[in-house]
């Protein structure tokens, strides 16, 4: 068997391109070729990548730019199409990922594999579009699903949430395949190689880690500590992440304007080894995210052994809540403030969530389930 992974952008390691990272390593150690068809990928991709071959059209290093948000994908798509087109017949299996990854197998009908991390929003969330703004939205709706109902062997989805949104919006039952988690490496953190550099000793820390978007929503762990500084005096917030500039800008100058700068810590982009240091030297893991990405996150947290916060729309939501394993609100200061005072309870409970990363979400069983769906195809 040979599998082509697609995917059009790996120009940011989230949690979209480890999930692939981990596939395509797994496929390696497994005998079973693959290679990964994008339009960019970081070097720091490459590295942790063990024999995949790489298909990254020349020219191609930044993400395209569009004026209709909805619209952005369609030059992307036709190249991602192109190589697909030029070399589907050496491959068994199509493996697309995020979106619009899946519009560059049509009009072919190879095997294909949807891994959709999220079903594409862009297509769903857009309410009083104008002619012919809607006219078009609605025409790229319609295609989505014909493309999916027709074209697609399996679809994958992570959770449960997901599984009700894709069924919704498509009319069919996705496979849920729940992500891994390495949970050797992100409970090895080691505190003393952040606390000095963060200031964060003596301190009560809240850490966010995430790409900065509206969606990811930090703007909401900002108001929380603003909230709770006098009722929580050694209060500070980590935000871990980068993405798009003017959401940066807007939360830097909501925390300038409310004179919360000795509160809140921007860190930018950071490696997975700082990161799991950081998870041990902080108190709460608090994810107020809406309804797109964050899923990894919160349970690479737990693996450190501290309390997890989220919000009740985060995809993840509904194994957290399910297994005891987190505070599920949409009252952040209550909680953390819950937590603040009863440390040692909440401390228990995350060691239950800890426990159940360990046993029950590990990359060796999400990349087995995906490894039967493609020989099923």
């Amino acid at each position: 068997m040979k599998v082509l992974i697609v995917h059009p952008h790996m120009s940011l390691y989230g949690g979209a391109e480890l999930v692939i990272v981990e596939l395509a390593n797994y496929l390696t150690k497994n005998g079973i070729k693959n290679s990964i068809l994008t339009l960019s990928m970081l070097d720091e991709i490459k590295k942790d990548l063990r024999g995949t071959e790489l298909i990254i059209p020349k020219g191609k290093k930044e993400e395209k730019k569009g004026i209709f948000k909805f619209l952005n994908f369609t030059s992307e798509t036709l190249l991602l199409r192109k190589y697909v087109h030029k070399y589907r017949k050496e491959y068994d299996v199509i493996n697309v990922h995020n979106f619009p990854a899946e519009y560059a197998i049509f009009p072919f009908t190879k095997n294909v594999v949807w891994m959709c991390n999220e079903p594409p929003m862009q297509l769903y969330l857009m309410e009083n579009l104008k002619f012919p703004t809607n006219f078009i939205a609605n025409l790229t709706r319609g295609f989505d699903k014909f493309l999916i109902k027709n074209y697609v062997k399996y679809s994958v989805v992570a959770d449960d949430f997901n599984f009700r949104r894709f069924e919704k919006i498509y009319g069919i039952k996705p496979e849920i395949i729940n992500y891994g988690i390495d949970y050797d490496f992100f409970s090895k953190g080691n505190r003393e190689n952040v606390e000095r550099k963060y200031d964060l000793k003596n301190n009560f820390v809240l850490i966010q880690v995430g790409t900065l978007t509206p969606l990811k929503n930090q703007i909401e762990s900002i108001k929380v500590v603003e909230k709770l500084k006098n009722k929580i005096p050694n209060i500070k917030l980590v935000l871990v992440g980068w993405g798009d500039e003017k959401y940066k800008q807007y939360l830097e100058n909501y925390v300038k304007k409310n004179k919360l700068e000795k509160y809140v810590v921007f860190t930018g982009h950071l490696s997975r080894e700082v990161i799991r240091d950081l998870y041990k030297a902080c108190d709460v893991a608090l994810f107020p995210i809406k309804s797109q990405g964050g899923w990894l996150s919160p349970f690479e947290a737990l693996c450190s052994g501290i309390p997890i916060v989220t919000s009740s729309l985060i995809t993840s939501s509904d194994i957290i809540r399910k297994n005891d394993m987190g505070l599920v609100t949409n009252d952040f200061s209550g909680a953390i403030l819950k937590i603040y005072k009863n440390n040692e309870n909440f401390r228990d409970m995350a060691d239950v969530g800890r426990k159940f990363v360990k046993e029950n979400l590990t990359w060796e069983i999400f990349s087995r389930k995906m490894l039967n769906l493609f020989e099923n195809v």
